[in-house]
């Protein structure tokens, strides 16, 4: 007795050696297969990735199955799978077997028994394991064997099987952690090739790529800063709010939803046009051999940062003149507090007496019912939100 546990036990680590070999190498989830083969004699081995929503198979990885069988699966059979329900309720790292999926008797009537399953041989049962899941996508261990036998298989599964599920699960984490981030067709060329200013961003604003002319932009700091995490924001912090929602919403997009609006933000290095495209980025790079398509493809989004046409400045004027009755002069005179300086500073940028900019101030303070020169600025500020425009201030 004591020779038979240390031969399991020995086969055991053996079998979590080569799970962790998968964890280090994606393309090794075939070798795992083979070693649960191995494992559990008379069997045949199916890993799955299952998109709950729509049931489809998005990976497999086999050991034991004709290939032909593989493919006609992939191709049709997945769709008329009637264990996929019972796999789909299935509790986390819970062992079922086919029967408690679906009736033997139901299972002998249907298309993908008679049509699939039984050309196959020796495969009409089997033990069930749900080790991982991620949102709306599982992974399936599918120990297959003739029904013939499926008590005892379904038991020897189960017992030799459960003390790996960490294992299982821990490698696809690894596999994820360990894979690069970044893979998009045309890979970092699409974003290296723009003359602008190009920075990749998830759903945080977490930084995940950037080219050249953004990497001046945020060294420079008067526009975008790179904080703590990777995390990018804008110097002000209305404009900042603002333009995380812009990313968040455009990682959130959907096919029948219109792109966010740009942001316009005014620097003292100049005035830009911040657009957001989302783009989705795979994960599952290393296809056909992981499993790594449990992490669905995510979205991201691609941050471009243009000079913005002076003529906007203009329009602005326009704007603000029309909601508060302000003469071109006085508006003039707002957009020079946003730049910041005594009134003995600003009227010598403009190039008229301080007693002119006093008299500005006060029409300025009746018609926009406000009574100092910050509560103006901040007026001002709270418009361009509306316009999603923005004046960053240098710290």
């Amino acid at each position: 007795m004591a020779s038979r546990e240390k031969r399991l036990s020995s086969e055991i680590a053996d079998l979590a050696a080569v799970i962790n070999t998968a964890a280090c190498d994606v393309n090794r989830w075939s070798d795992v297969a083979r070693a649960v083969q191995d494992f559990i004699p008379g069997s045949k081995i199916l890993f799955q990735v299952v998109e709950e929503e729509s049931t489809a198979v998005h990976q497999v990885v086999h050991s034991g199955f004709n290939n032909k069988t593989i493919q006609a699966y992939g191709d049709y059979y997945w769709k008329v799978n009637p264990w996929t329900k019972g796999a789909n309720e299935m509790h986390m790292s819970s062992f079922k077997s086919s029967s408690d999926l679906y009736p033997e008797k139901l299972l002998w009537q249907t298309e993908f028994f008679t049509d699939f399953v039984d050309h196959e041989r020796e495969c009409d049962a089997a033990t069930a394991l749900k080790f991982a899941a991620h949102k709306e996508r599982y992974a399936l261990l599918a120990v297959h064997h003739d029904f013939r036998h499926h008590q005892q298989m379904h038991a020897r599964g189960k017992a030799l099987l459960q003390t790996l599920v960490p294992a299982l699960r821990s490698a696809l984490e690894v596999n994820r952690l360990t894979n690069p981030t970044f893979h998009l067709s045309g890979g970092r060329g699409l974003i290296d090739q723009l003359v602008d200013p190009a920075i990749v961003l998830d759903p945080d604003c977490r930084l995940l790529a950037s080219n050249a002319p953004a990497n001046k932009l945020l060294a420079d700091a008067r526009v975008l800063r790179v904080k703590a995490r990777d995390i990018v924001e804008m110097r002000n912090v209305q404009a900042s709010a603002a333009f995380a929602r812009l990313v968040r919403d455009s990682c959130a997009i959907l096919q029948d939803r219109a792109r966010p609006n740009d942001l316009i933000v005014n620097a003292r290095s100049g005035s830009y046009t911040v657009t957001c495209v989302p783009m989705a980025i795979d994960q599952t790079n290393a296809l056909p051999a992981g499993l790594l398509s449990i992490f669905a493809p995510r979205t991201v989004a691609m941050v471009i940062v243009r000079p913005h046409a002076p003529e906007d400045r203009s329009a602005l004027i326009g704007e603000l003149r029309l909601h508060f009755g302000l003469t071109k002069a006085e508006v003039s005179l707002i957009l020079e507090f946003e730049r910041g300086g005594t009134l003995s500073e600003i009227a010598e940028r403009v190039g008229v007496s301080r007693s002119t900019i006093q008299t500005h101030l006060k029409a300025i303070f009746a018609k926009t019912g406000t009574t100092r020169q910050r509560d103006v600025v901040t007026l001002v500020t709270r418009h361009r939100a509306l316009r999603k425009q923005f004046f960053l201030e240098d710290s």
